[in-house]
């Protein structure tokens, strides 16, 4: 029974220090507001003494800032750029000769005819990100560019946030297989592992997401619009005229046929109600004589 709640007790333990790591963890509200925090030791689960934080900051924002400091700026890159090109073939196979230089690969490519016979389409590449700026530099070159829009977003706080709180949930982890190697009792050992099962799921969690993250700041991500000009055509209106006299023509057709489709019922009742009619007087009329 004493090893029993020894157990429980330290399964206790490792949930208060799954919480405790989270709240003090970079971009916890919790961590903000605590006064101290107590490392992991390698001779027990928490350390006895508290270790006091520097004056006028919390444990949670010095320690943010330190690994900020430390660590390189994680940005995800993304640009989007509409090019106006002589050739479109020609300015596509370009367009894959940049970036097949640059070491990335085309990730998706959607391409058209528009009812002019010009070609248009929309391709979307992957980079490196030290090459982002040199490559959207030679797609300007393929054309004019009527538009274009790069934008950046910083997660380095969410992915240090990340990597602190897996590295508390591996050492969990560690803790409740120890914990799961000591239990005797079936009841001991399905509270382990449905314990192990938590933290397991939550290990994935932030591992897929990790690797999201390092995927995008690795691969910086281009949008680009390649499209023909337009042919200029001086008609004055008259081709435009002529196309809507062809669909009021077209509209009255169809008025008619409609309208007809409607009238020969009607047609036809008239006509035998007259036939009737006209039967009734030649008998009256027979019969007079």
């Amino acid at each position: 029974m004493r090893k029993s709640a020894v157990i429980v007790s330290v399964i206790v333990l490792c949930i208060l220090s799954a919480s405790l790591g989270f709240m003090l963890s970079p971009g916890s509200d919790f961590g903000e507001q605590a006064d101290y925090y107590s490392p992991v030791r390698e001779g027990g689960l928490y350390d006895s003494a508290p270790v006091p934080a520097p004056a006028g900051k919390g444990a949670a924002e010095t320690f943010s800032s330190a690994l900020a400091s430390t660590a390189e700026q994680k940005l995800i890159q993304r640009a989007s750029l509409s090019i106006e090109v002589a050739d479109f073939q020609t300015s596509s196979d370009a367009l894959s000769q940049i970036v097949a230089r640059a070491g990335g690969f085309i990730s998706d490519s959607y391409t058209y005819v528009t009812d002019t016979d010009r070609k248009r389409g929309e391709i979307t590449i992957r980079v490196p990100s030290d090459r982002f700026l040199a490559v959207i530099t030679e797609l300007e070159t393929l054309g004019t560019v009527s538009s274009q829009h790069i934008a950046g977003e910083d997660v380095t706080e969410e992915y240090i946030d990340l990597q602190a709180r897996l590295n508390n949930s591996e050492r969990q982890e560690q803790r409740l297989r120890e914990i799961l190697e000591l239990a005797e009792t079936v009841e001991e050992i399905l509270e382990v592992e449905r314990e192990l099962e938590r933290v397991r799921g939550e290990i994935e969690q932030m591992t897929g997401r990790i690797t999201y993250l390092e995927n995008r700041i690795e691969l910086a991500t281009i949008t680009v619009s390649l499209y023909e000009p337009e042919p200029i055509t001086q008609s004055w209106g008259i081709r435009d005229a002529l196309r809507a006299a062809f669909a009021g023509f077209v509209a009255v057709i169809r008025g008619l046929i409609i309208a007809v489709g409607y009238a020969v019922p009607i047609l036809i009742l008239l006509g035998l109600g007259w036939l009737i009619r006209s039967v009734m007087v030649r008998r009256k009329s027979g019969g007079g004589a």
